[in-house]
């Protein structure tokens, strides 16, 4: 699974990036994403897209994840653009480079940053039930997908997959999903027990202190100045 695989490279990857601080991280993507969503000239498109192309490079992550995760925002975005084509063909392919761009910025926060580091640094503004929730459903996702992947590798090794027969497949689909949903209820249920004999109460504590900076934050907040200047530059111009 290519979301798995994104989870992996965060956790397991040592670049400059992973290093850096989740507040500066977010920065520069939430920097990229407004410059990517505001900007509608082409070229600039190109150039922050390029821009991120060398930070999931230099961050050493897999490519050929990163792209077969781009073909959903592109298809999709492609759609709209169809759209956009009656208007002209420069708003069309705007439309799919600020939805591939998007993307792009967002899965290089994902390659780079765990995601319990991202809850441990939004647990400090938002609600610690919120937050707890959104880290529960994280861990619960791939185990579920992993047991998705077994019983359907289970069917198809005893037979119940044929394409000729599409309503044995519908049928033995429904029962799949079935099967999951209750492994989904008791899994929760004995997760909700190991915490509370871990010493749950409601919150998961954060001891890490966010603000302090590092050298290669100040590279990375000093390259969300430049992106700010140069699209700044750009709408004065445009």
């Amino acid at each position: 699974m290519h979301l798995s695989a994104v989870d992996q490279m965060a956790n397991n990857g040592s670049s400059v990036f992973h290093r850096a601080g989740v507040p500066s991280k977010l920065l520069l993507v939430l920097v990229l994403l407004v410059s990517i969503i505001g900007t509608g000239h082409i070229i600039y498109l190109g150039v922050l897209i390029g821009f991120i192309t060398v930070l999931l490079i230099v961050s050493r992550a897999q490519l050929k994840e990163i792209v077969h995760l781009l073909l959903y925002p592109a298809v999709f975005s492609s759609l709209f653009a169809l759209f956009k084509l009656q208007e002209s063909l420069t708003a069309g392919i705007i439309v799919i480079l600020r939805g591939t761009g998007a993307a792009l910025a967002t899965l290089f926060l994902l390659a780079t940053t765990p995601w319990i580091e991202i809850f441990a640094f939004l647990s400090a503004y938002l609600p610690g039930l919120l937050v707890d929730i959104f880290l529960f459903t994280y861990r619960s996702f791939f185990i579920l997908a992993d047991r998705l992947g077994n019983l359907l590798r289970s069917i198809r090794l005893r037979g119940g997959y044929h394409s000729l027969n599409p309503l044995m497949n519908i049928k033995n689909m429904a029962s799949v999903v079935g099967l999951l949903i209750l492994n989904s209820f008791e899994m929760s249920e004995r997760m909700y027990k190991v915490y509370l004999l871990r010493g749950y109460t409601g919150g998961i504590p954060v001891t890490r202190n966010w603000w302090k900076l590092t050298y290669t934050d100040g590279v990375i907040i000093f390259l969300s100045l430049l992106i700010v200047i140069g699209t700044v530059i750009l709408w004065r111009l445009w």
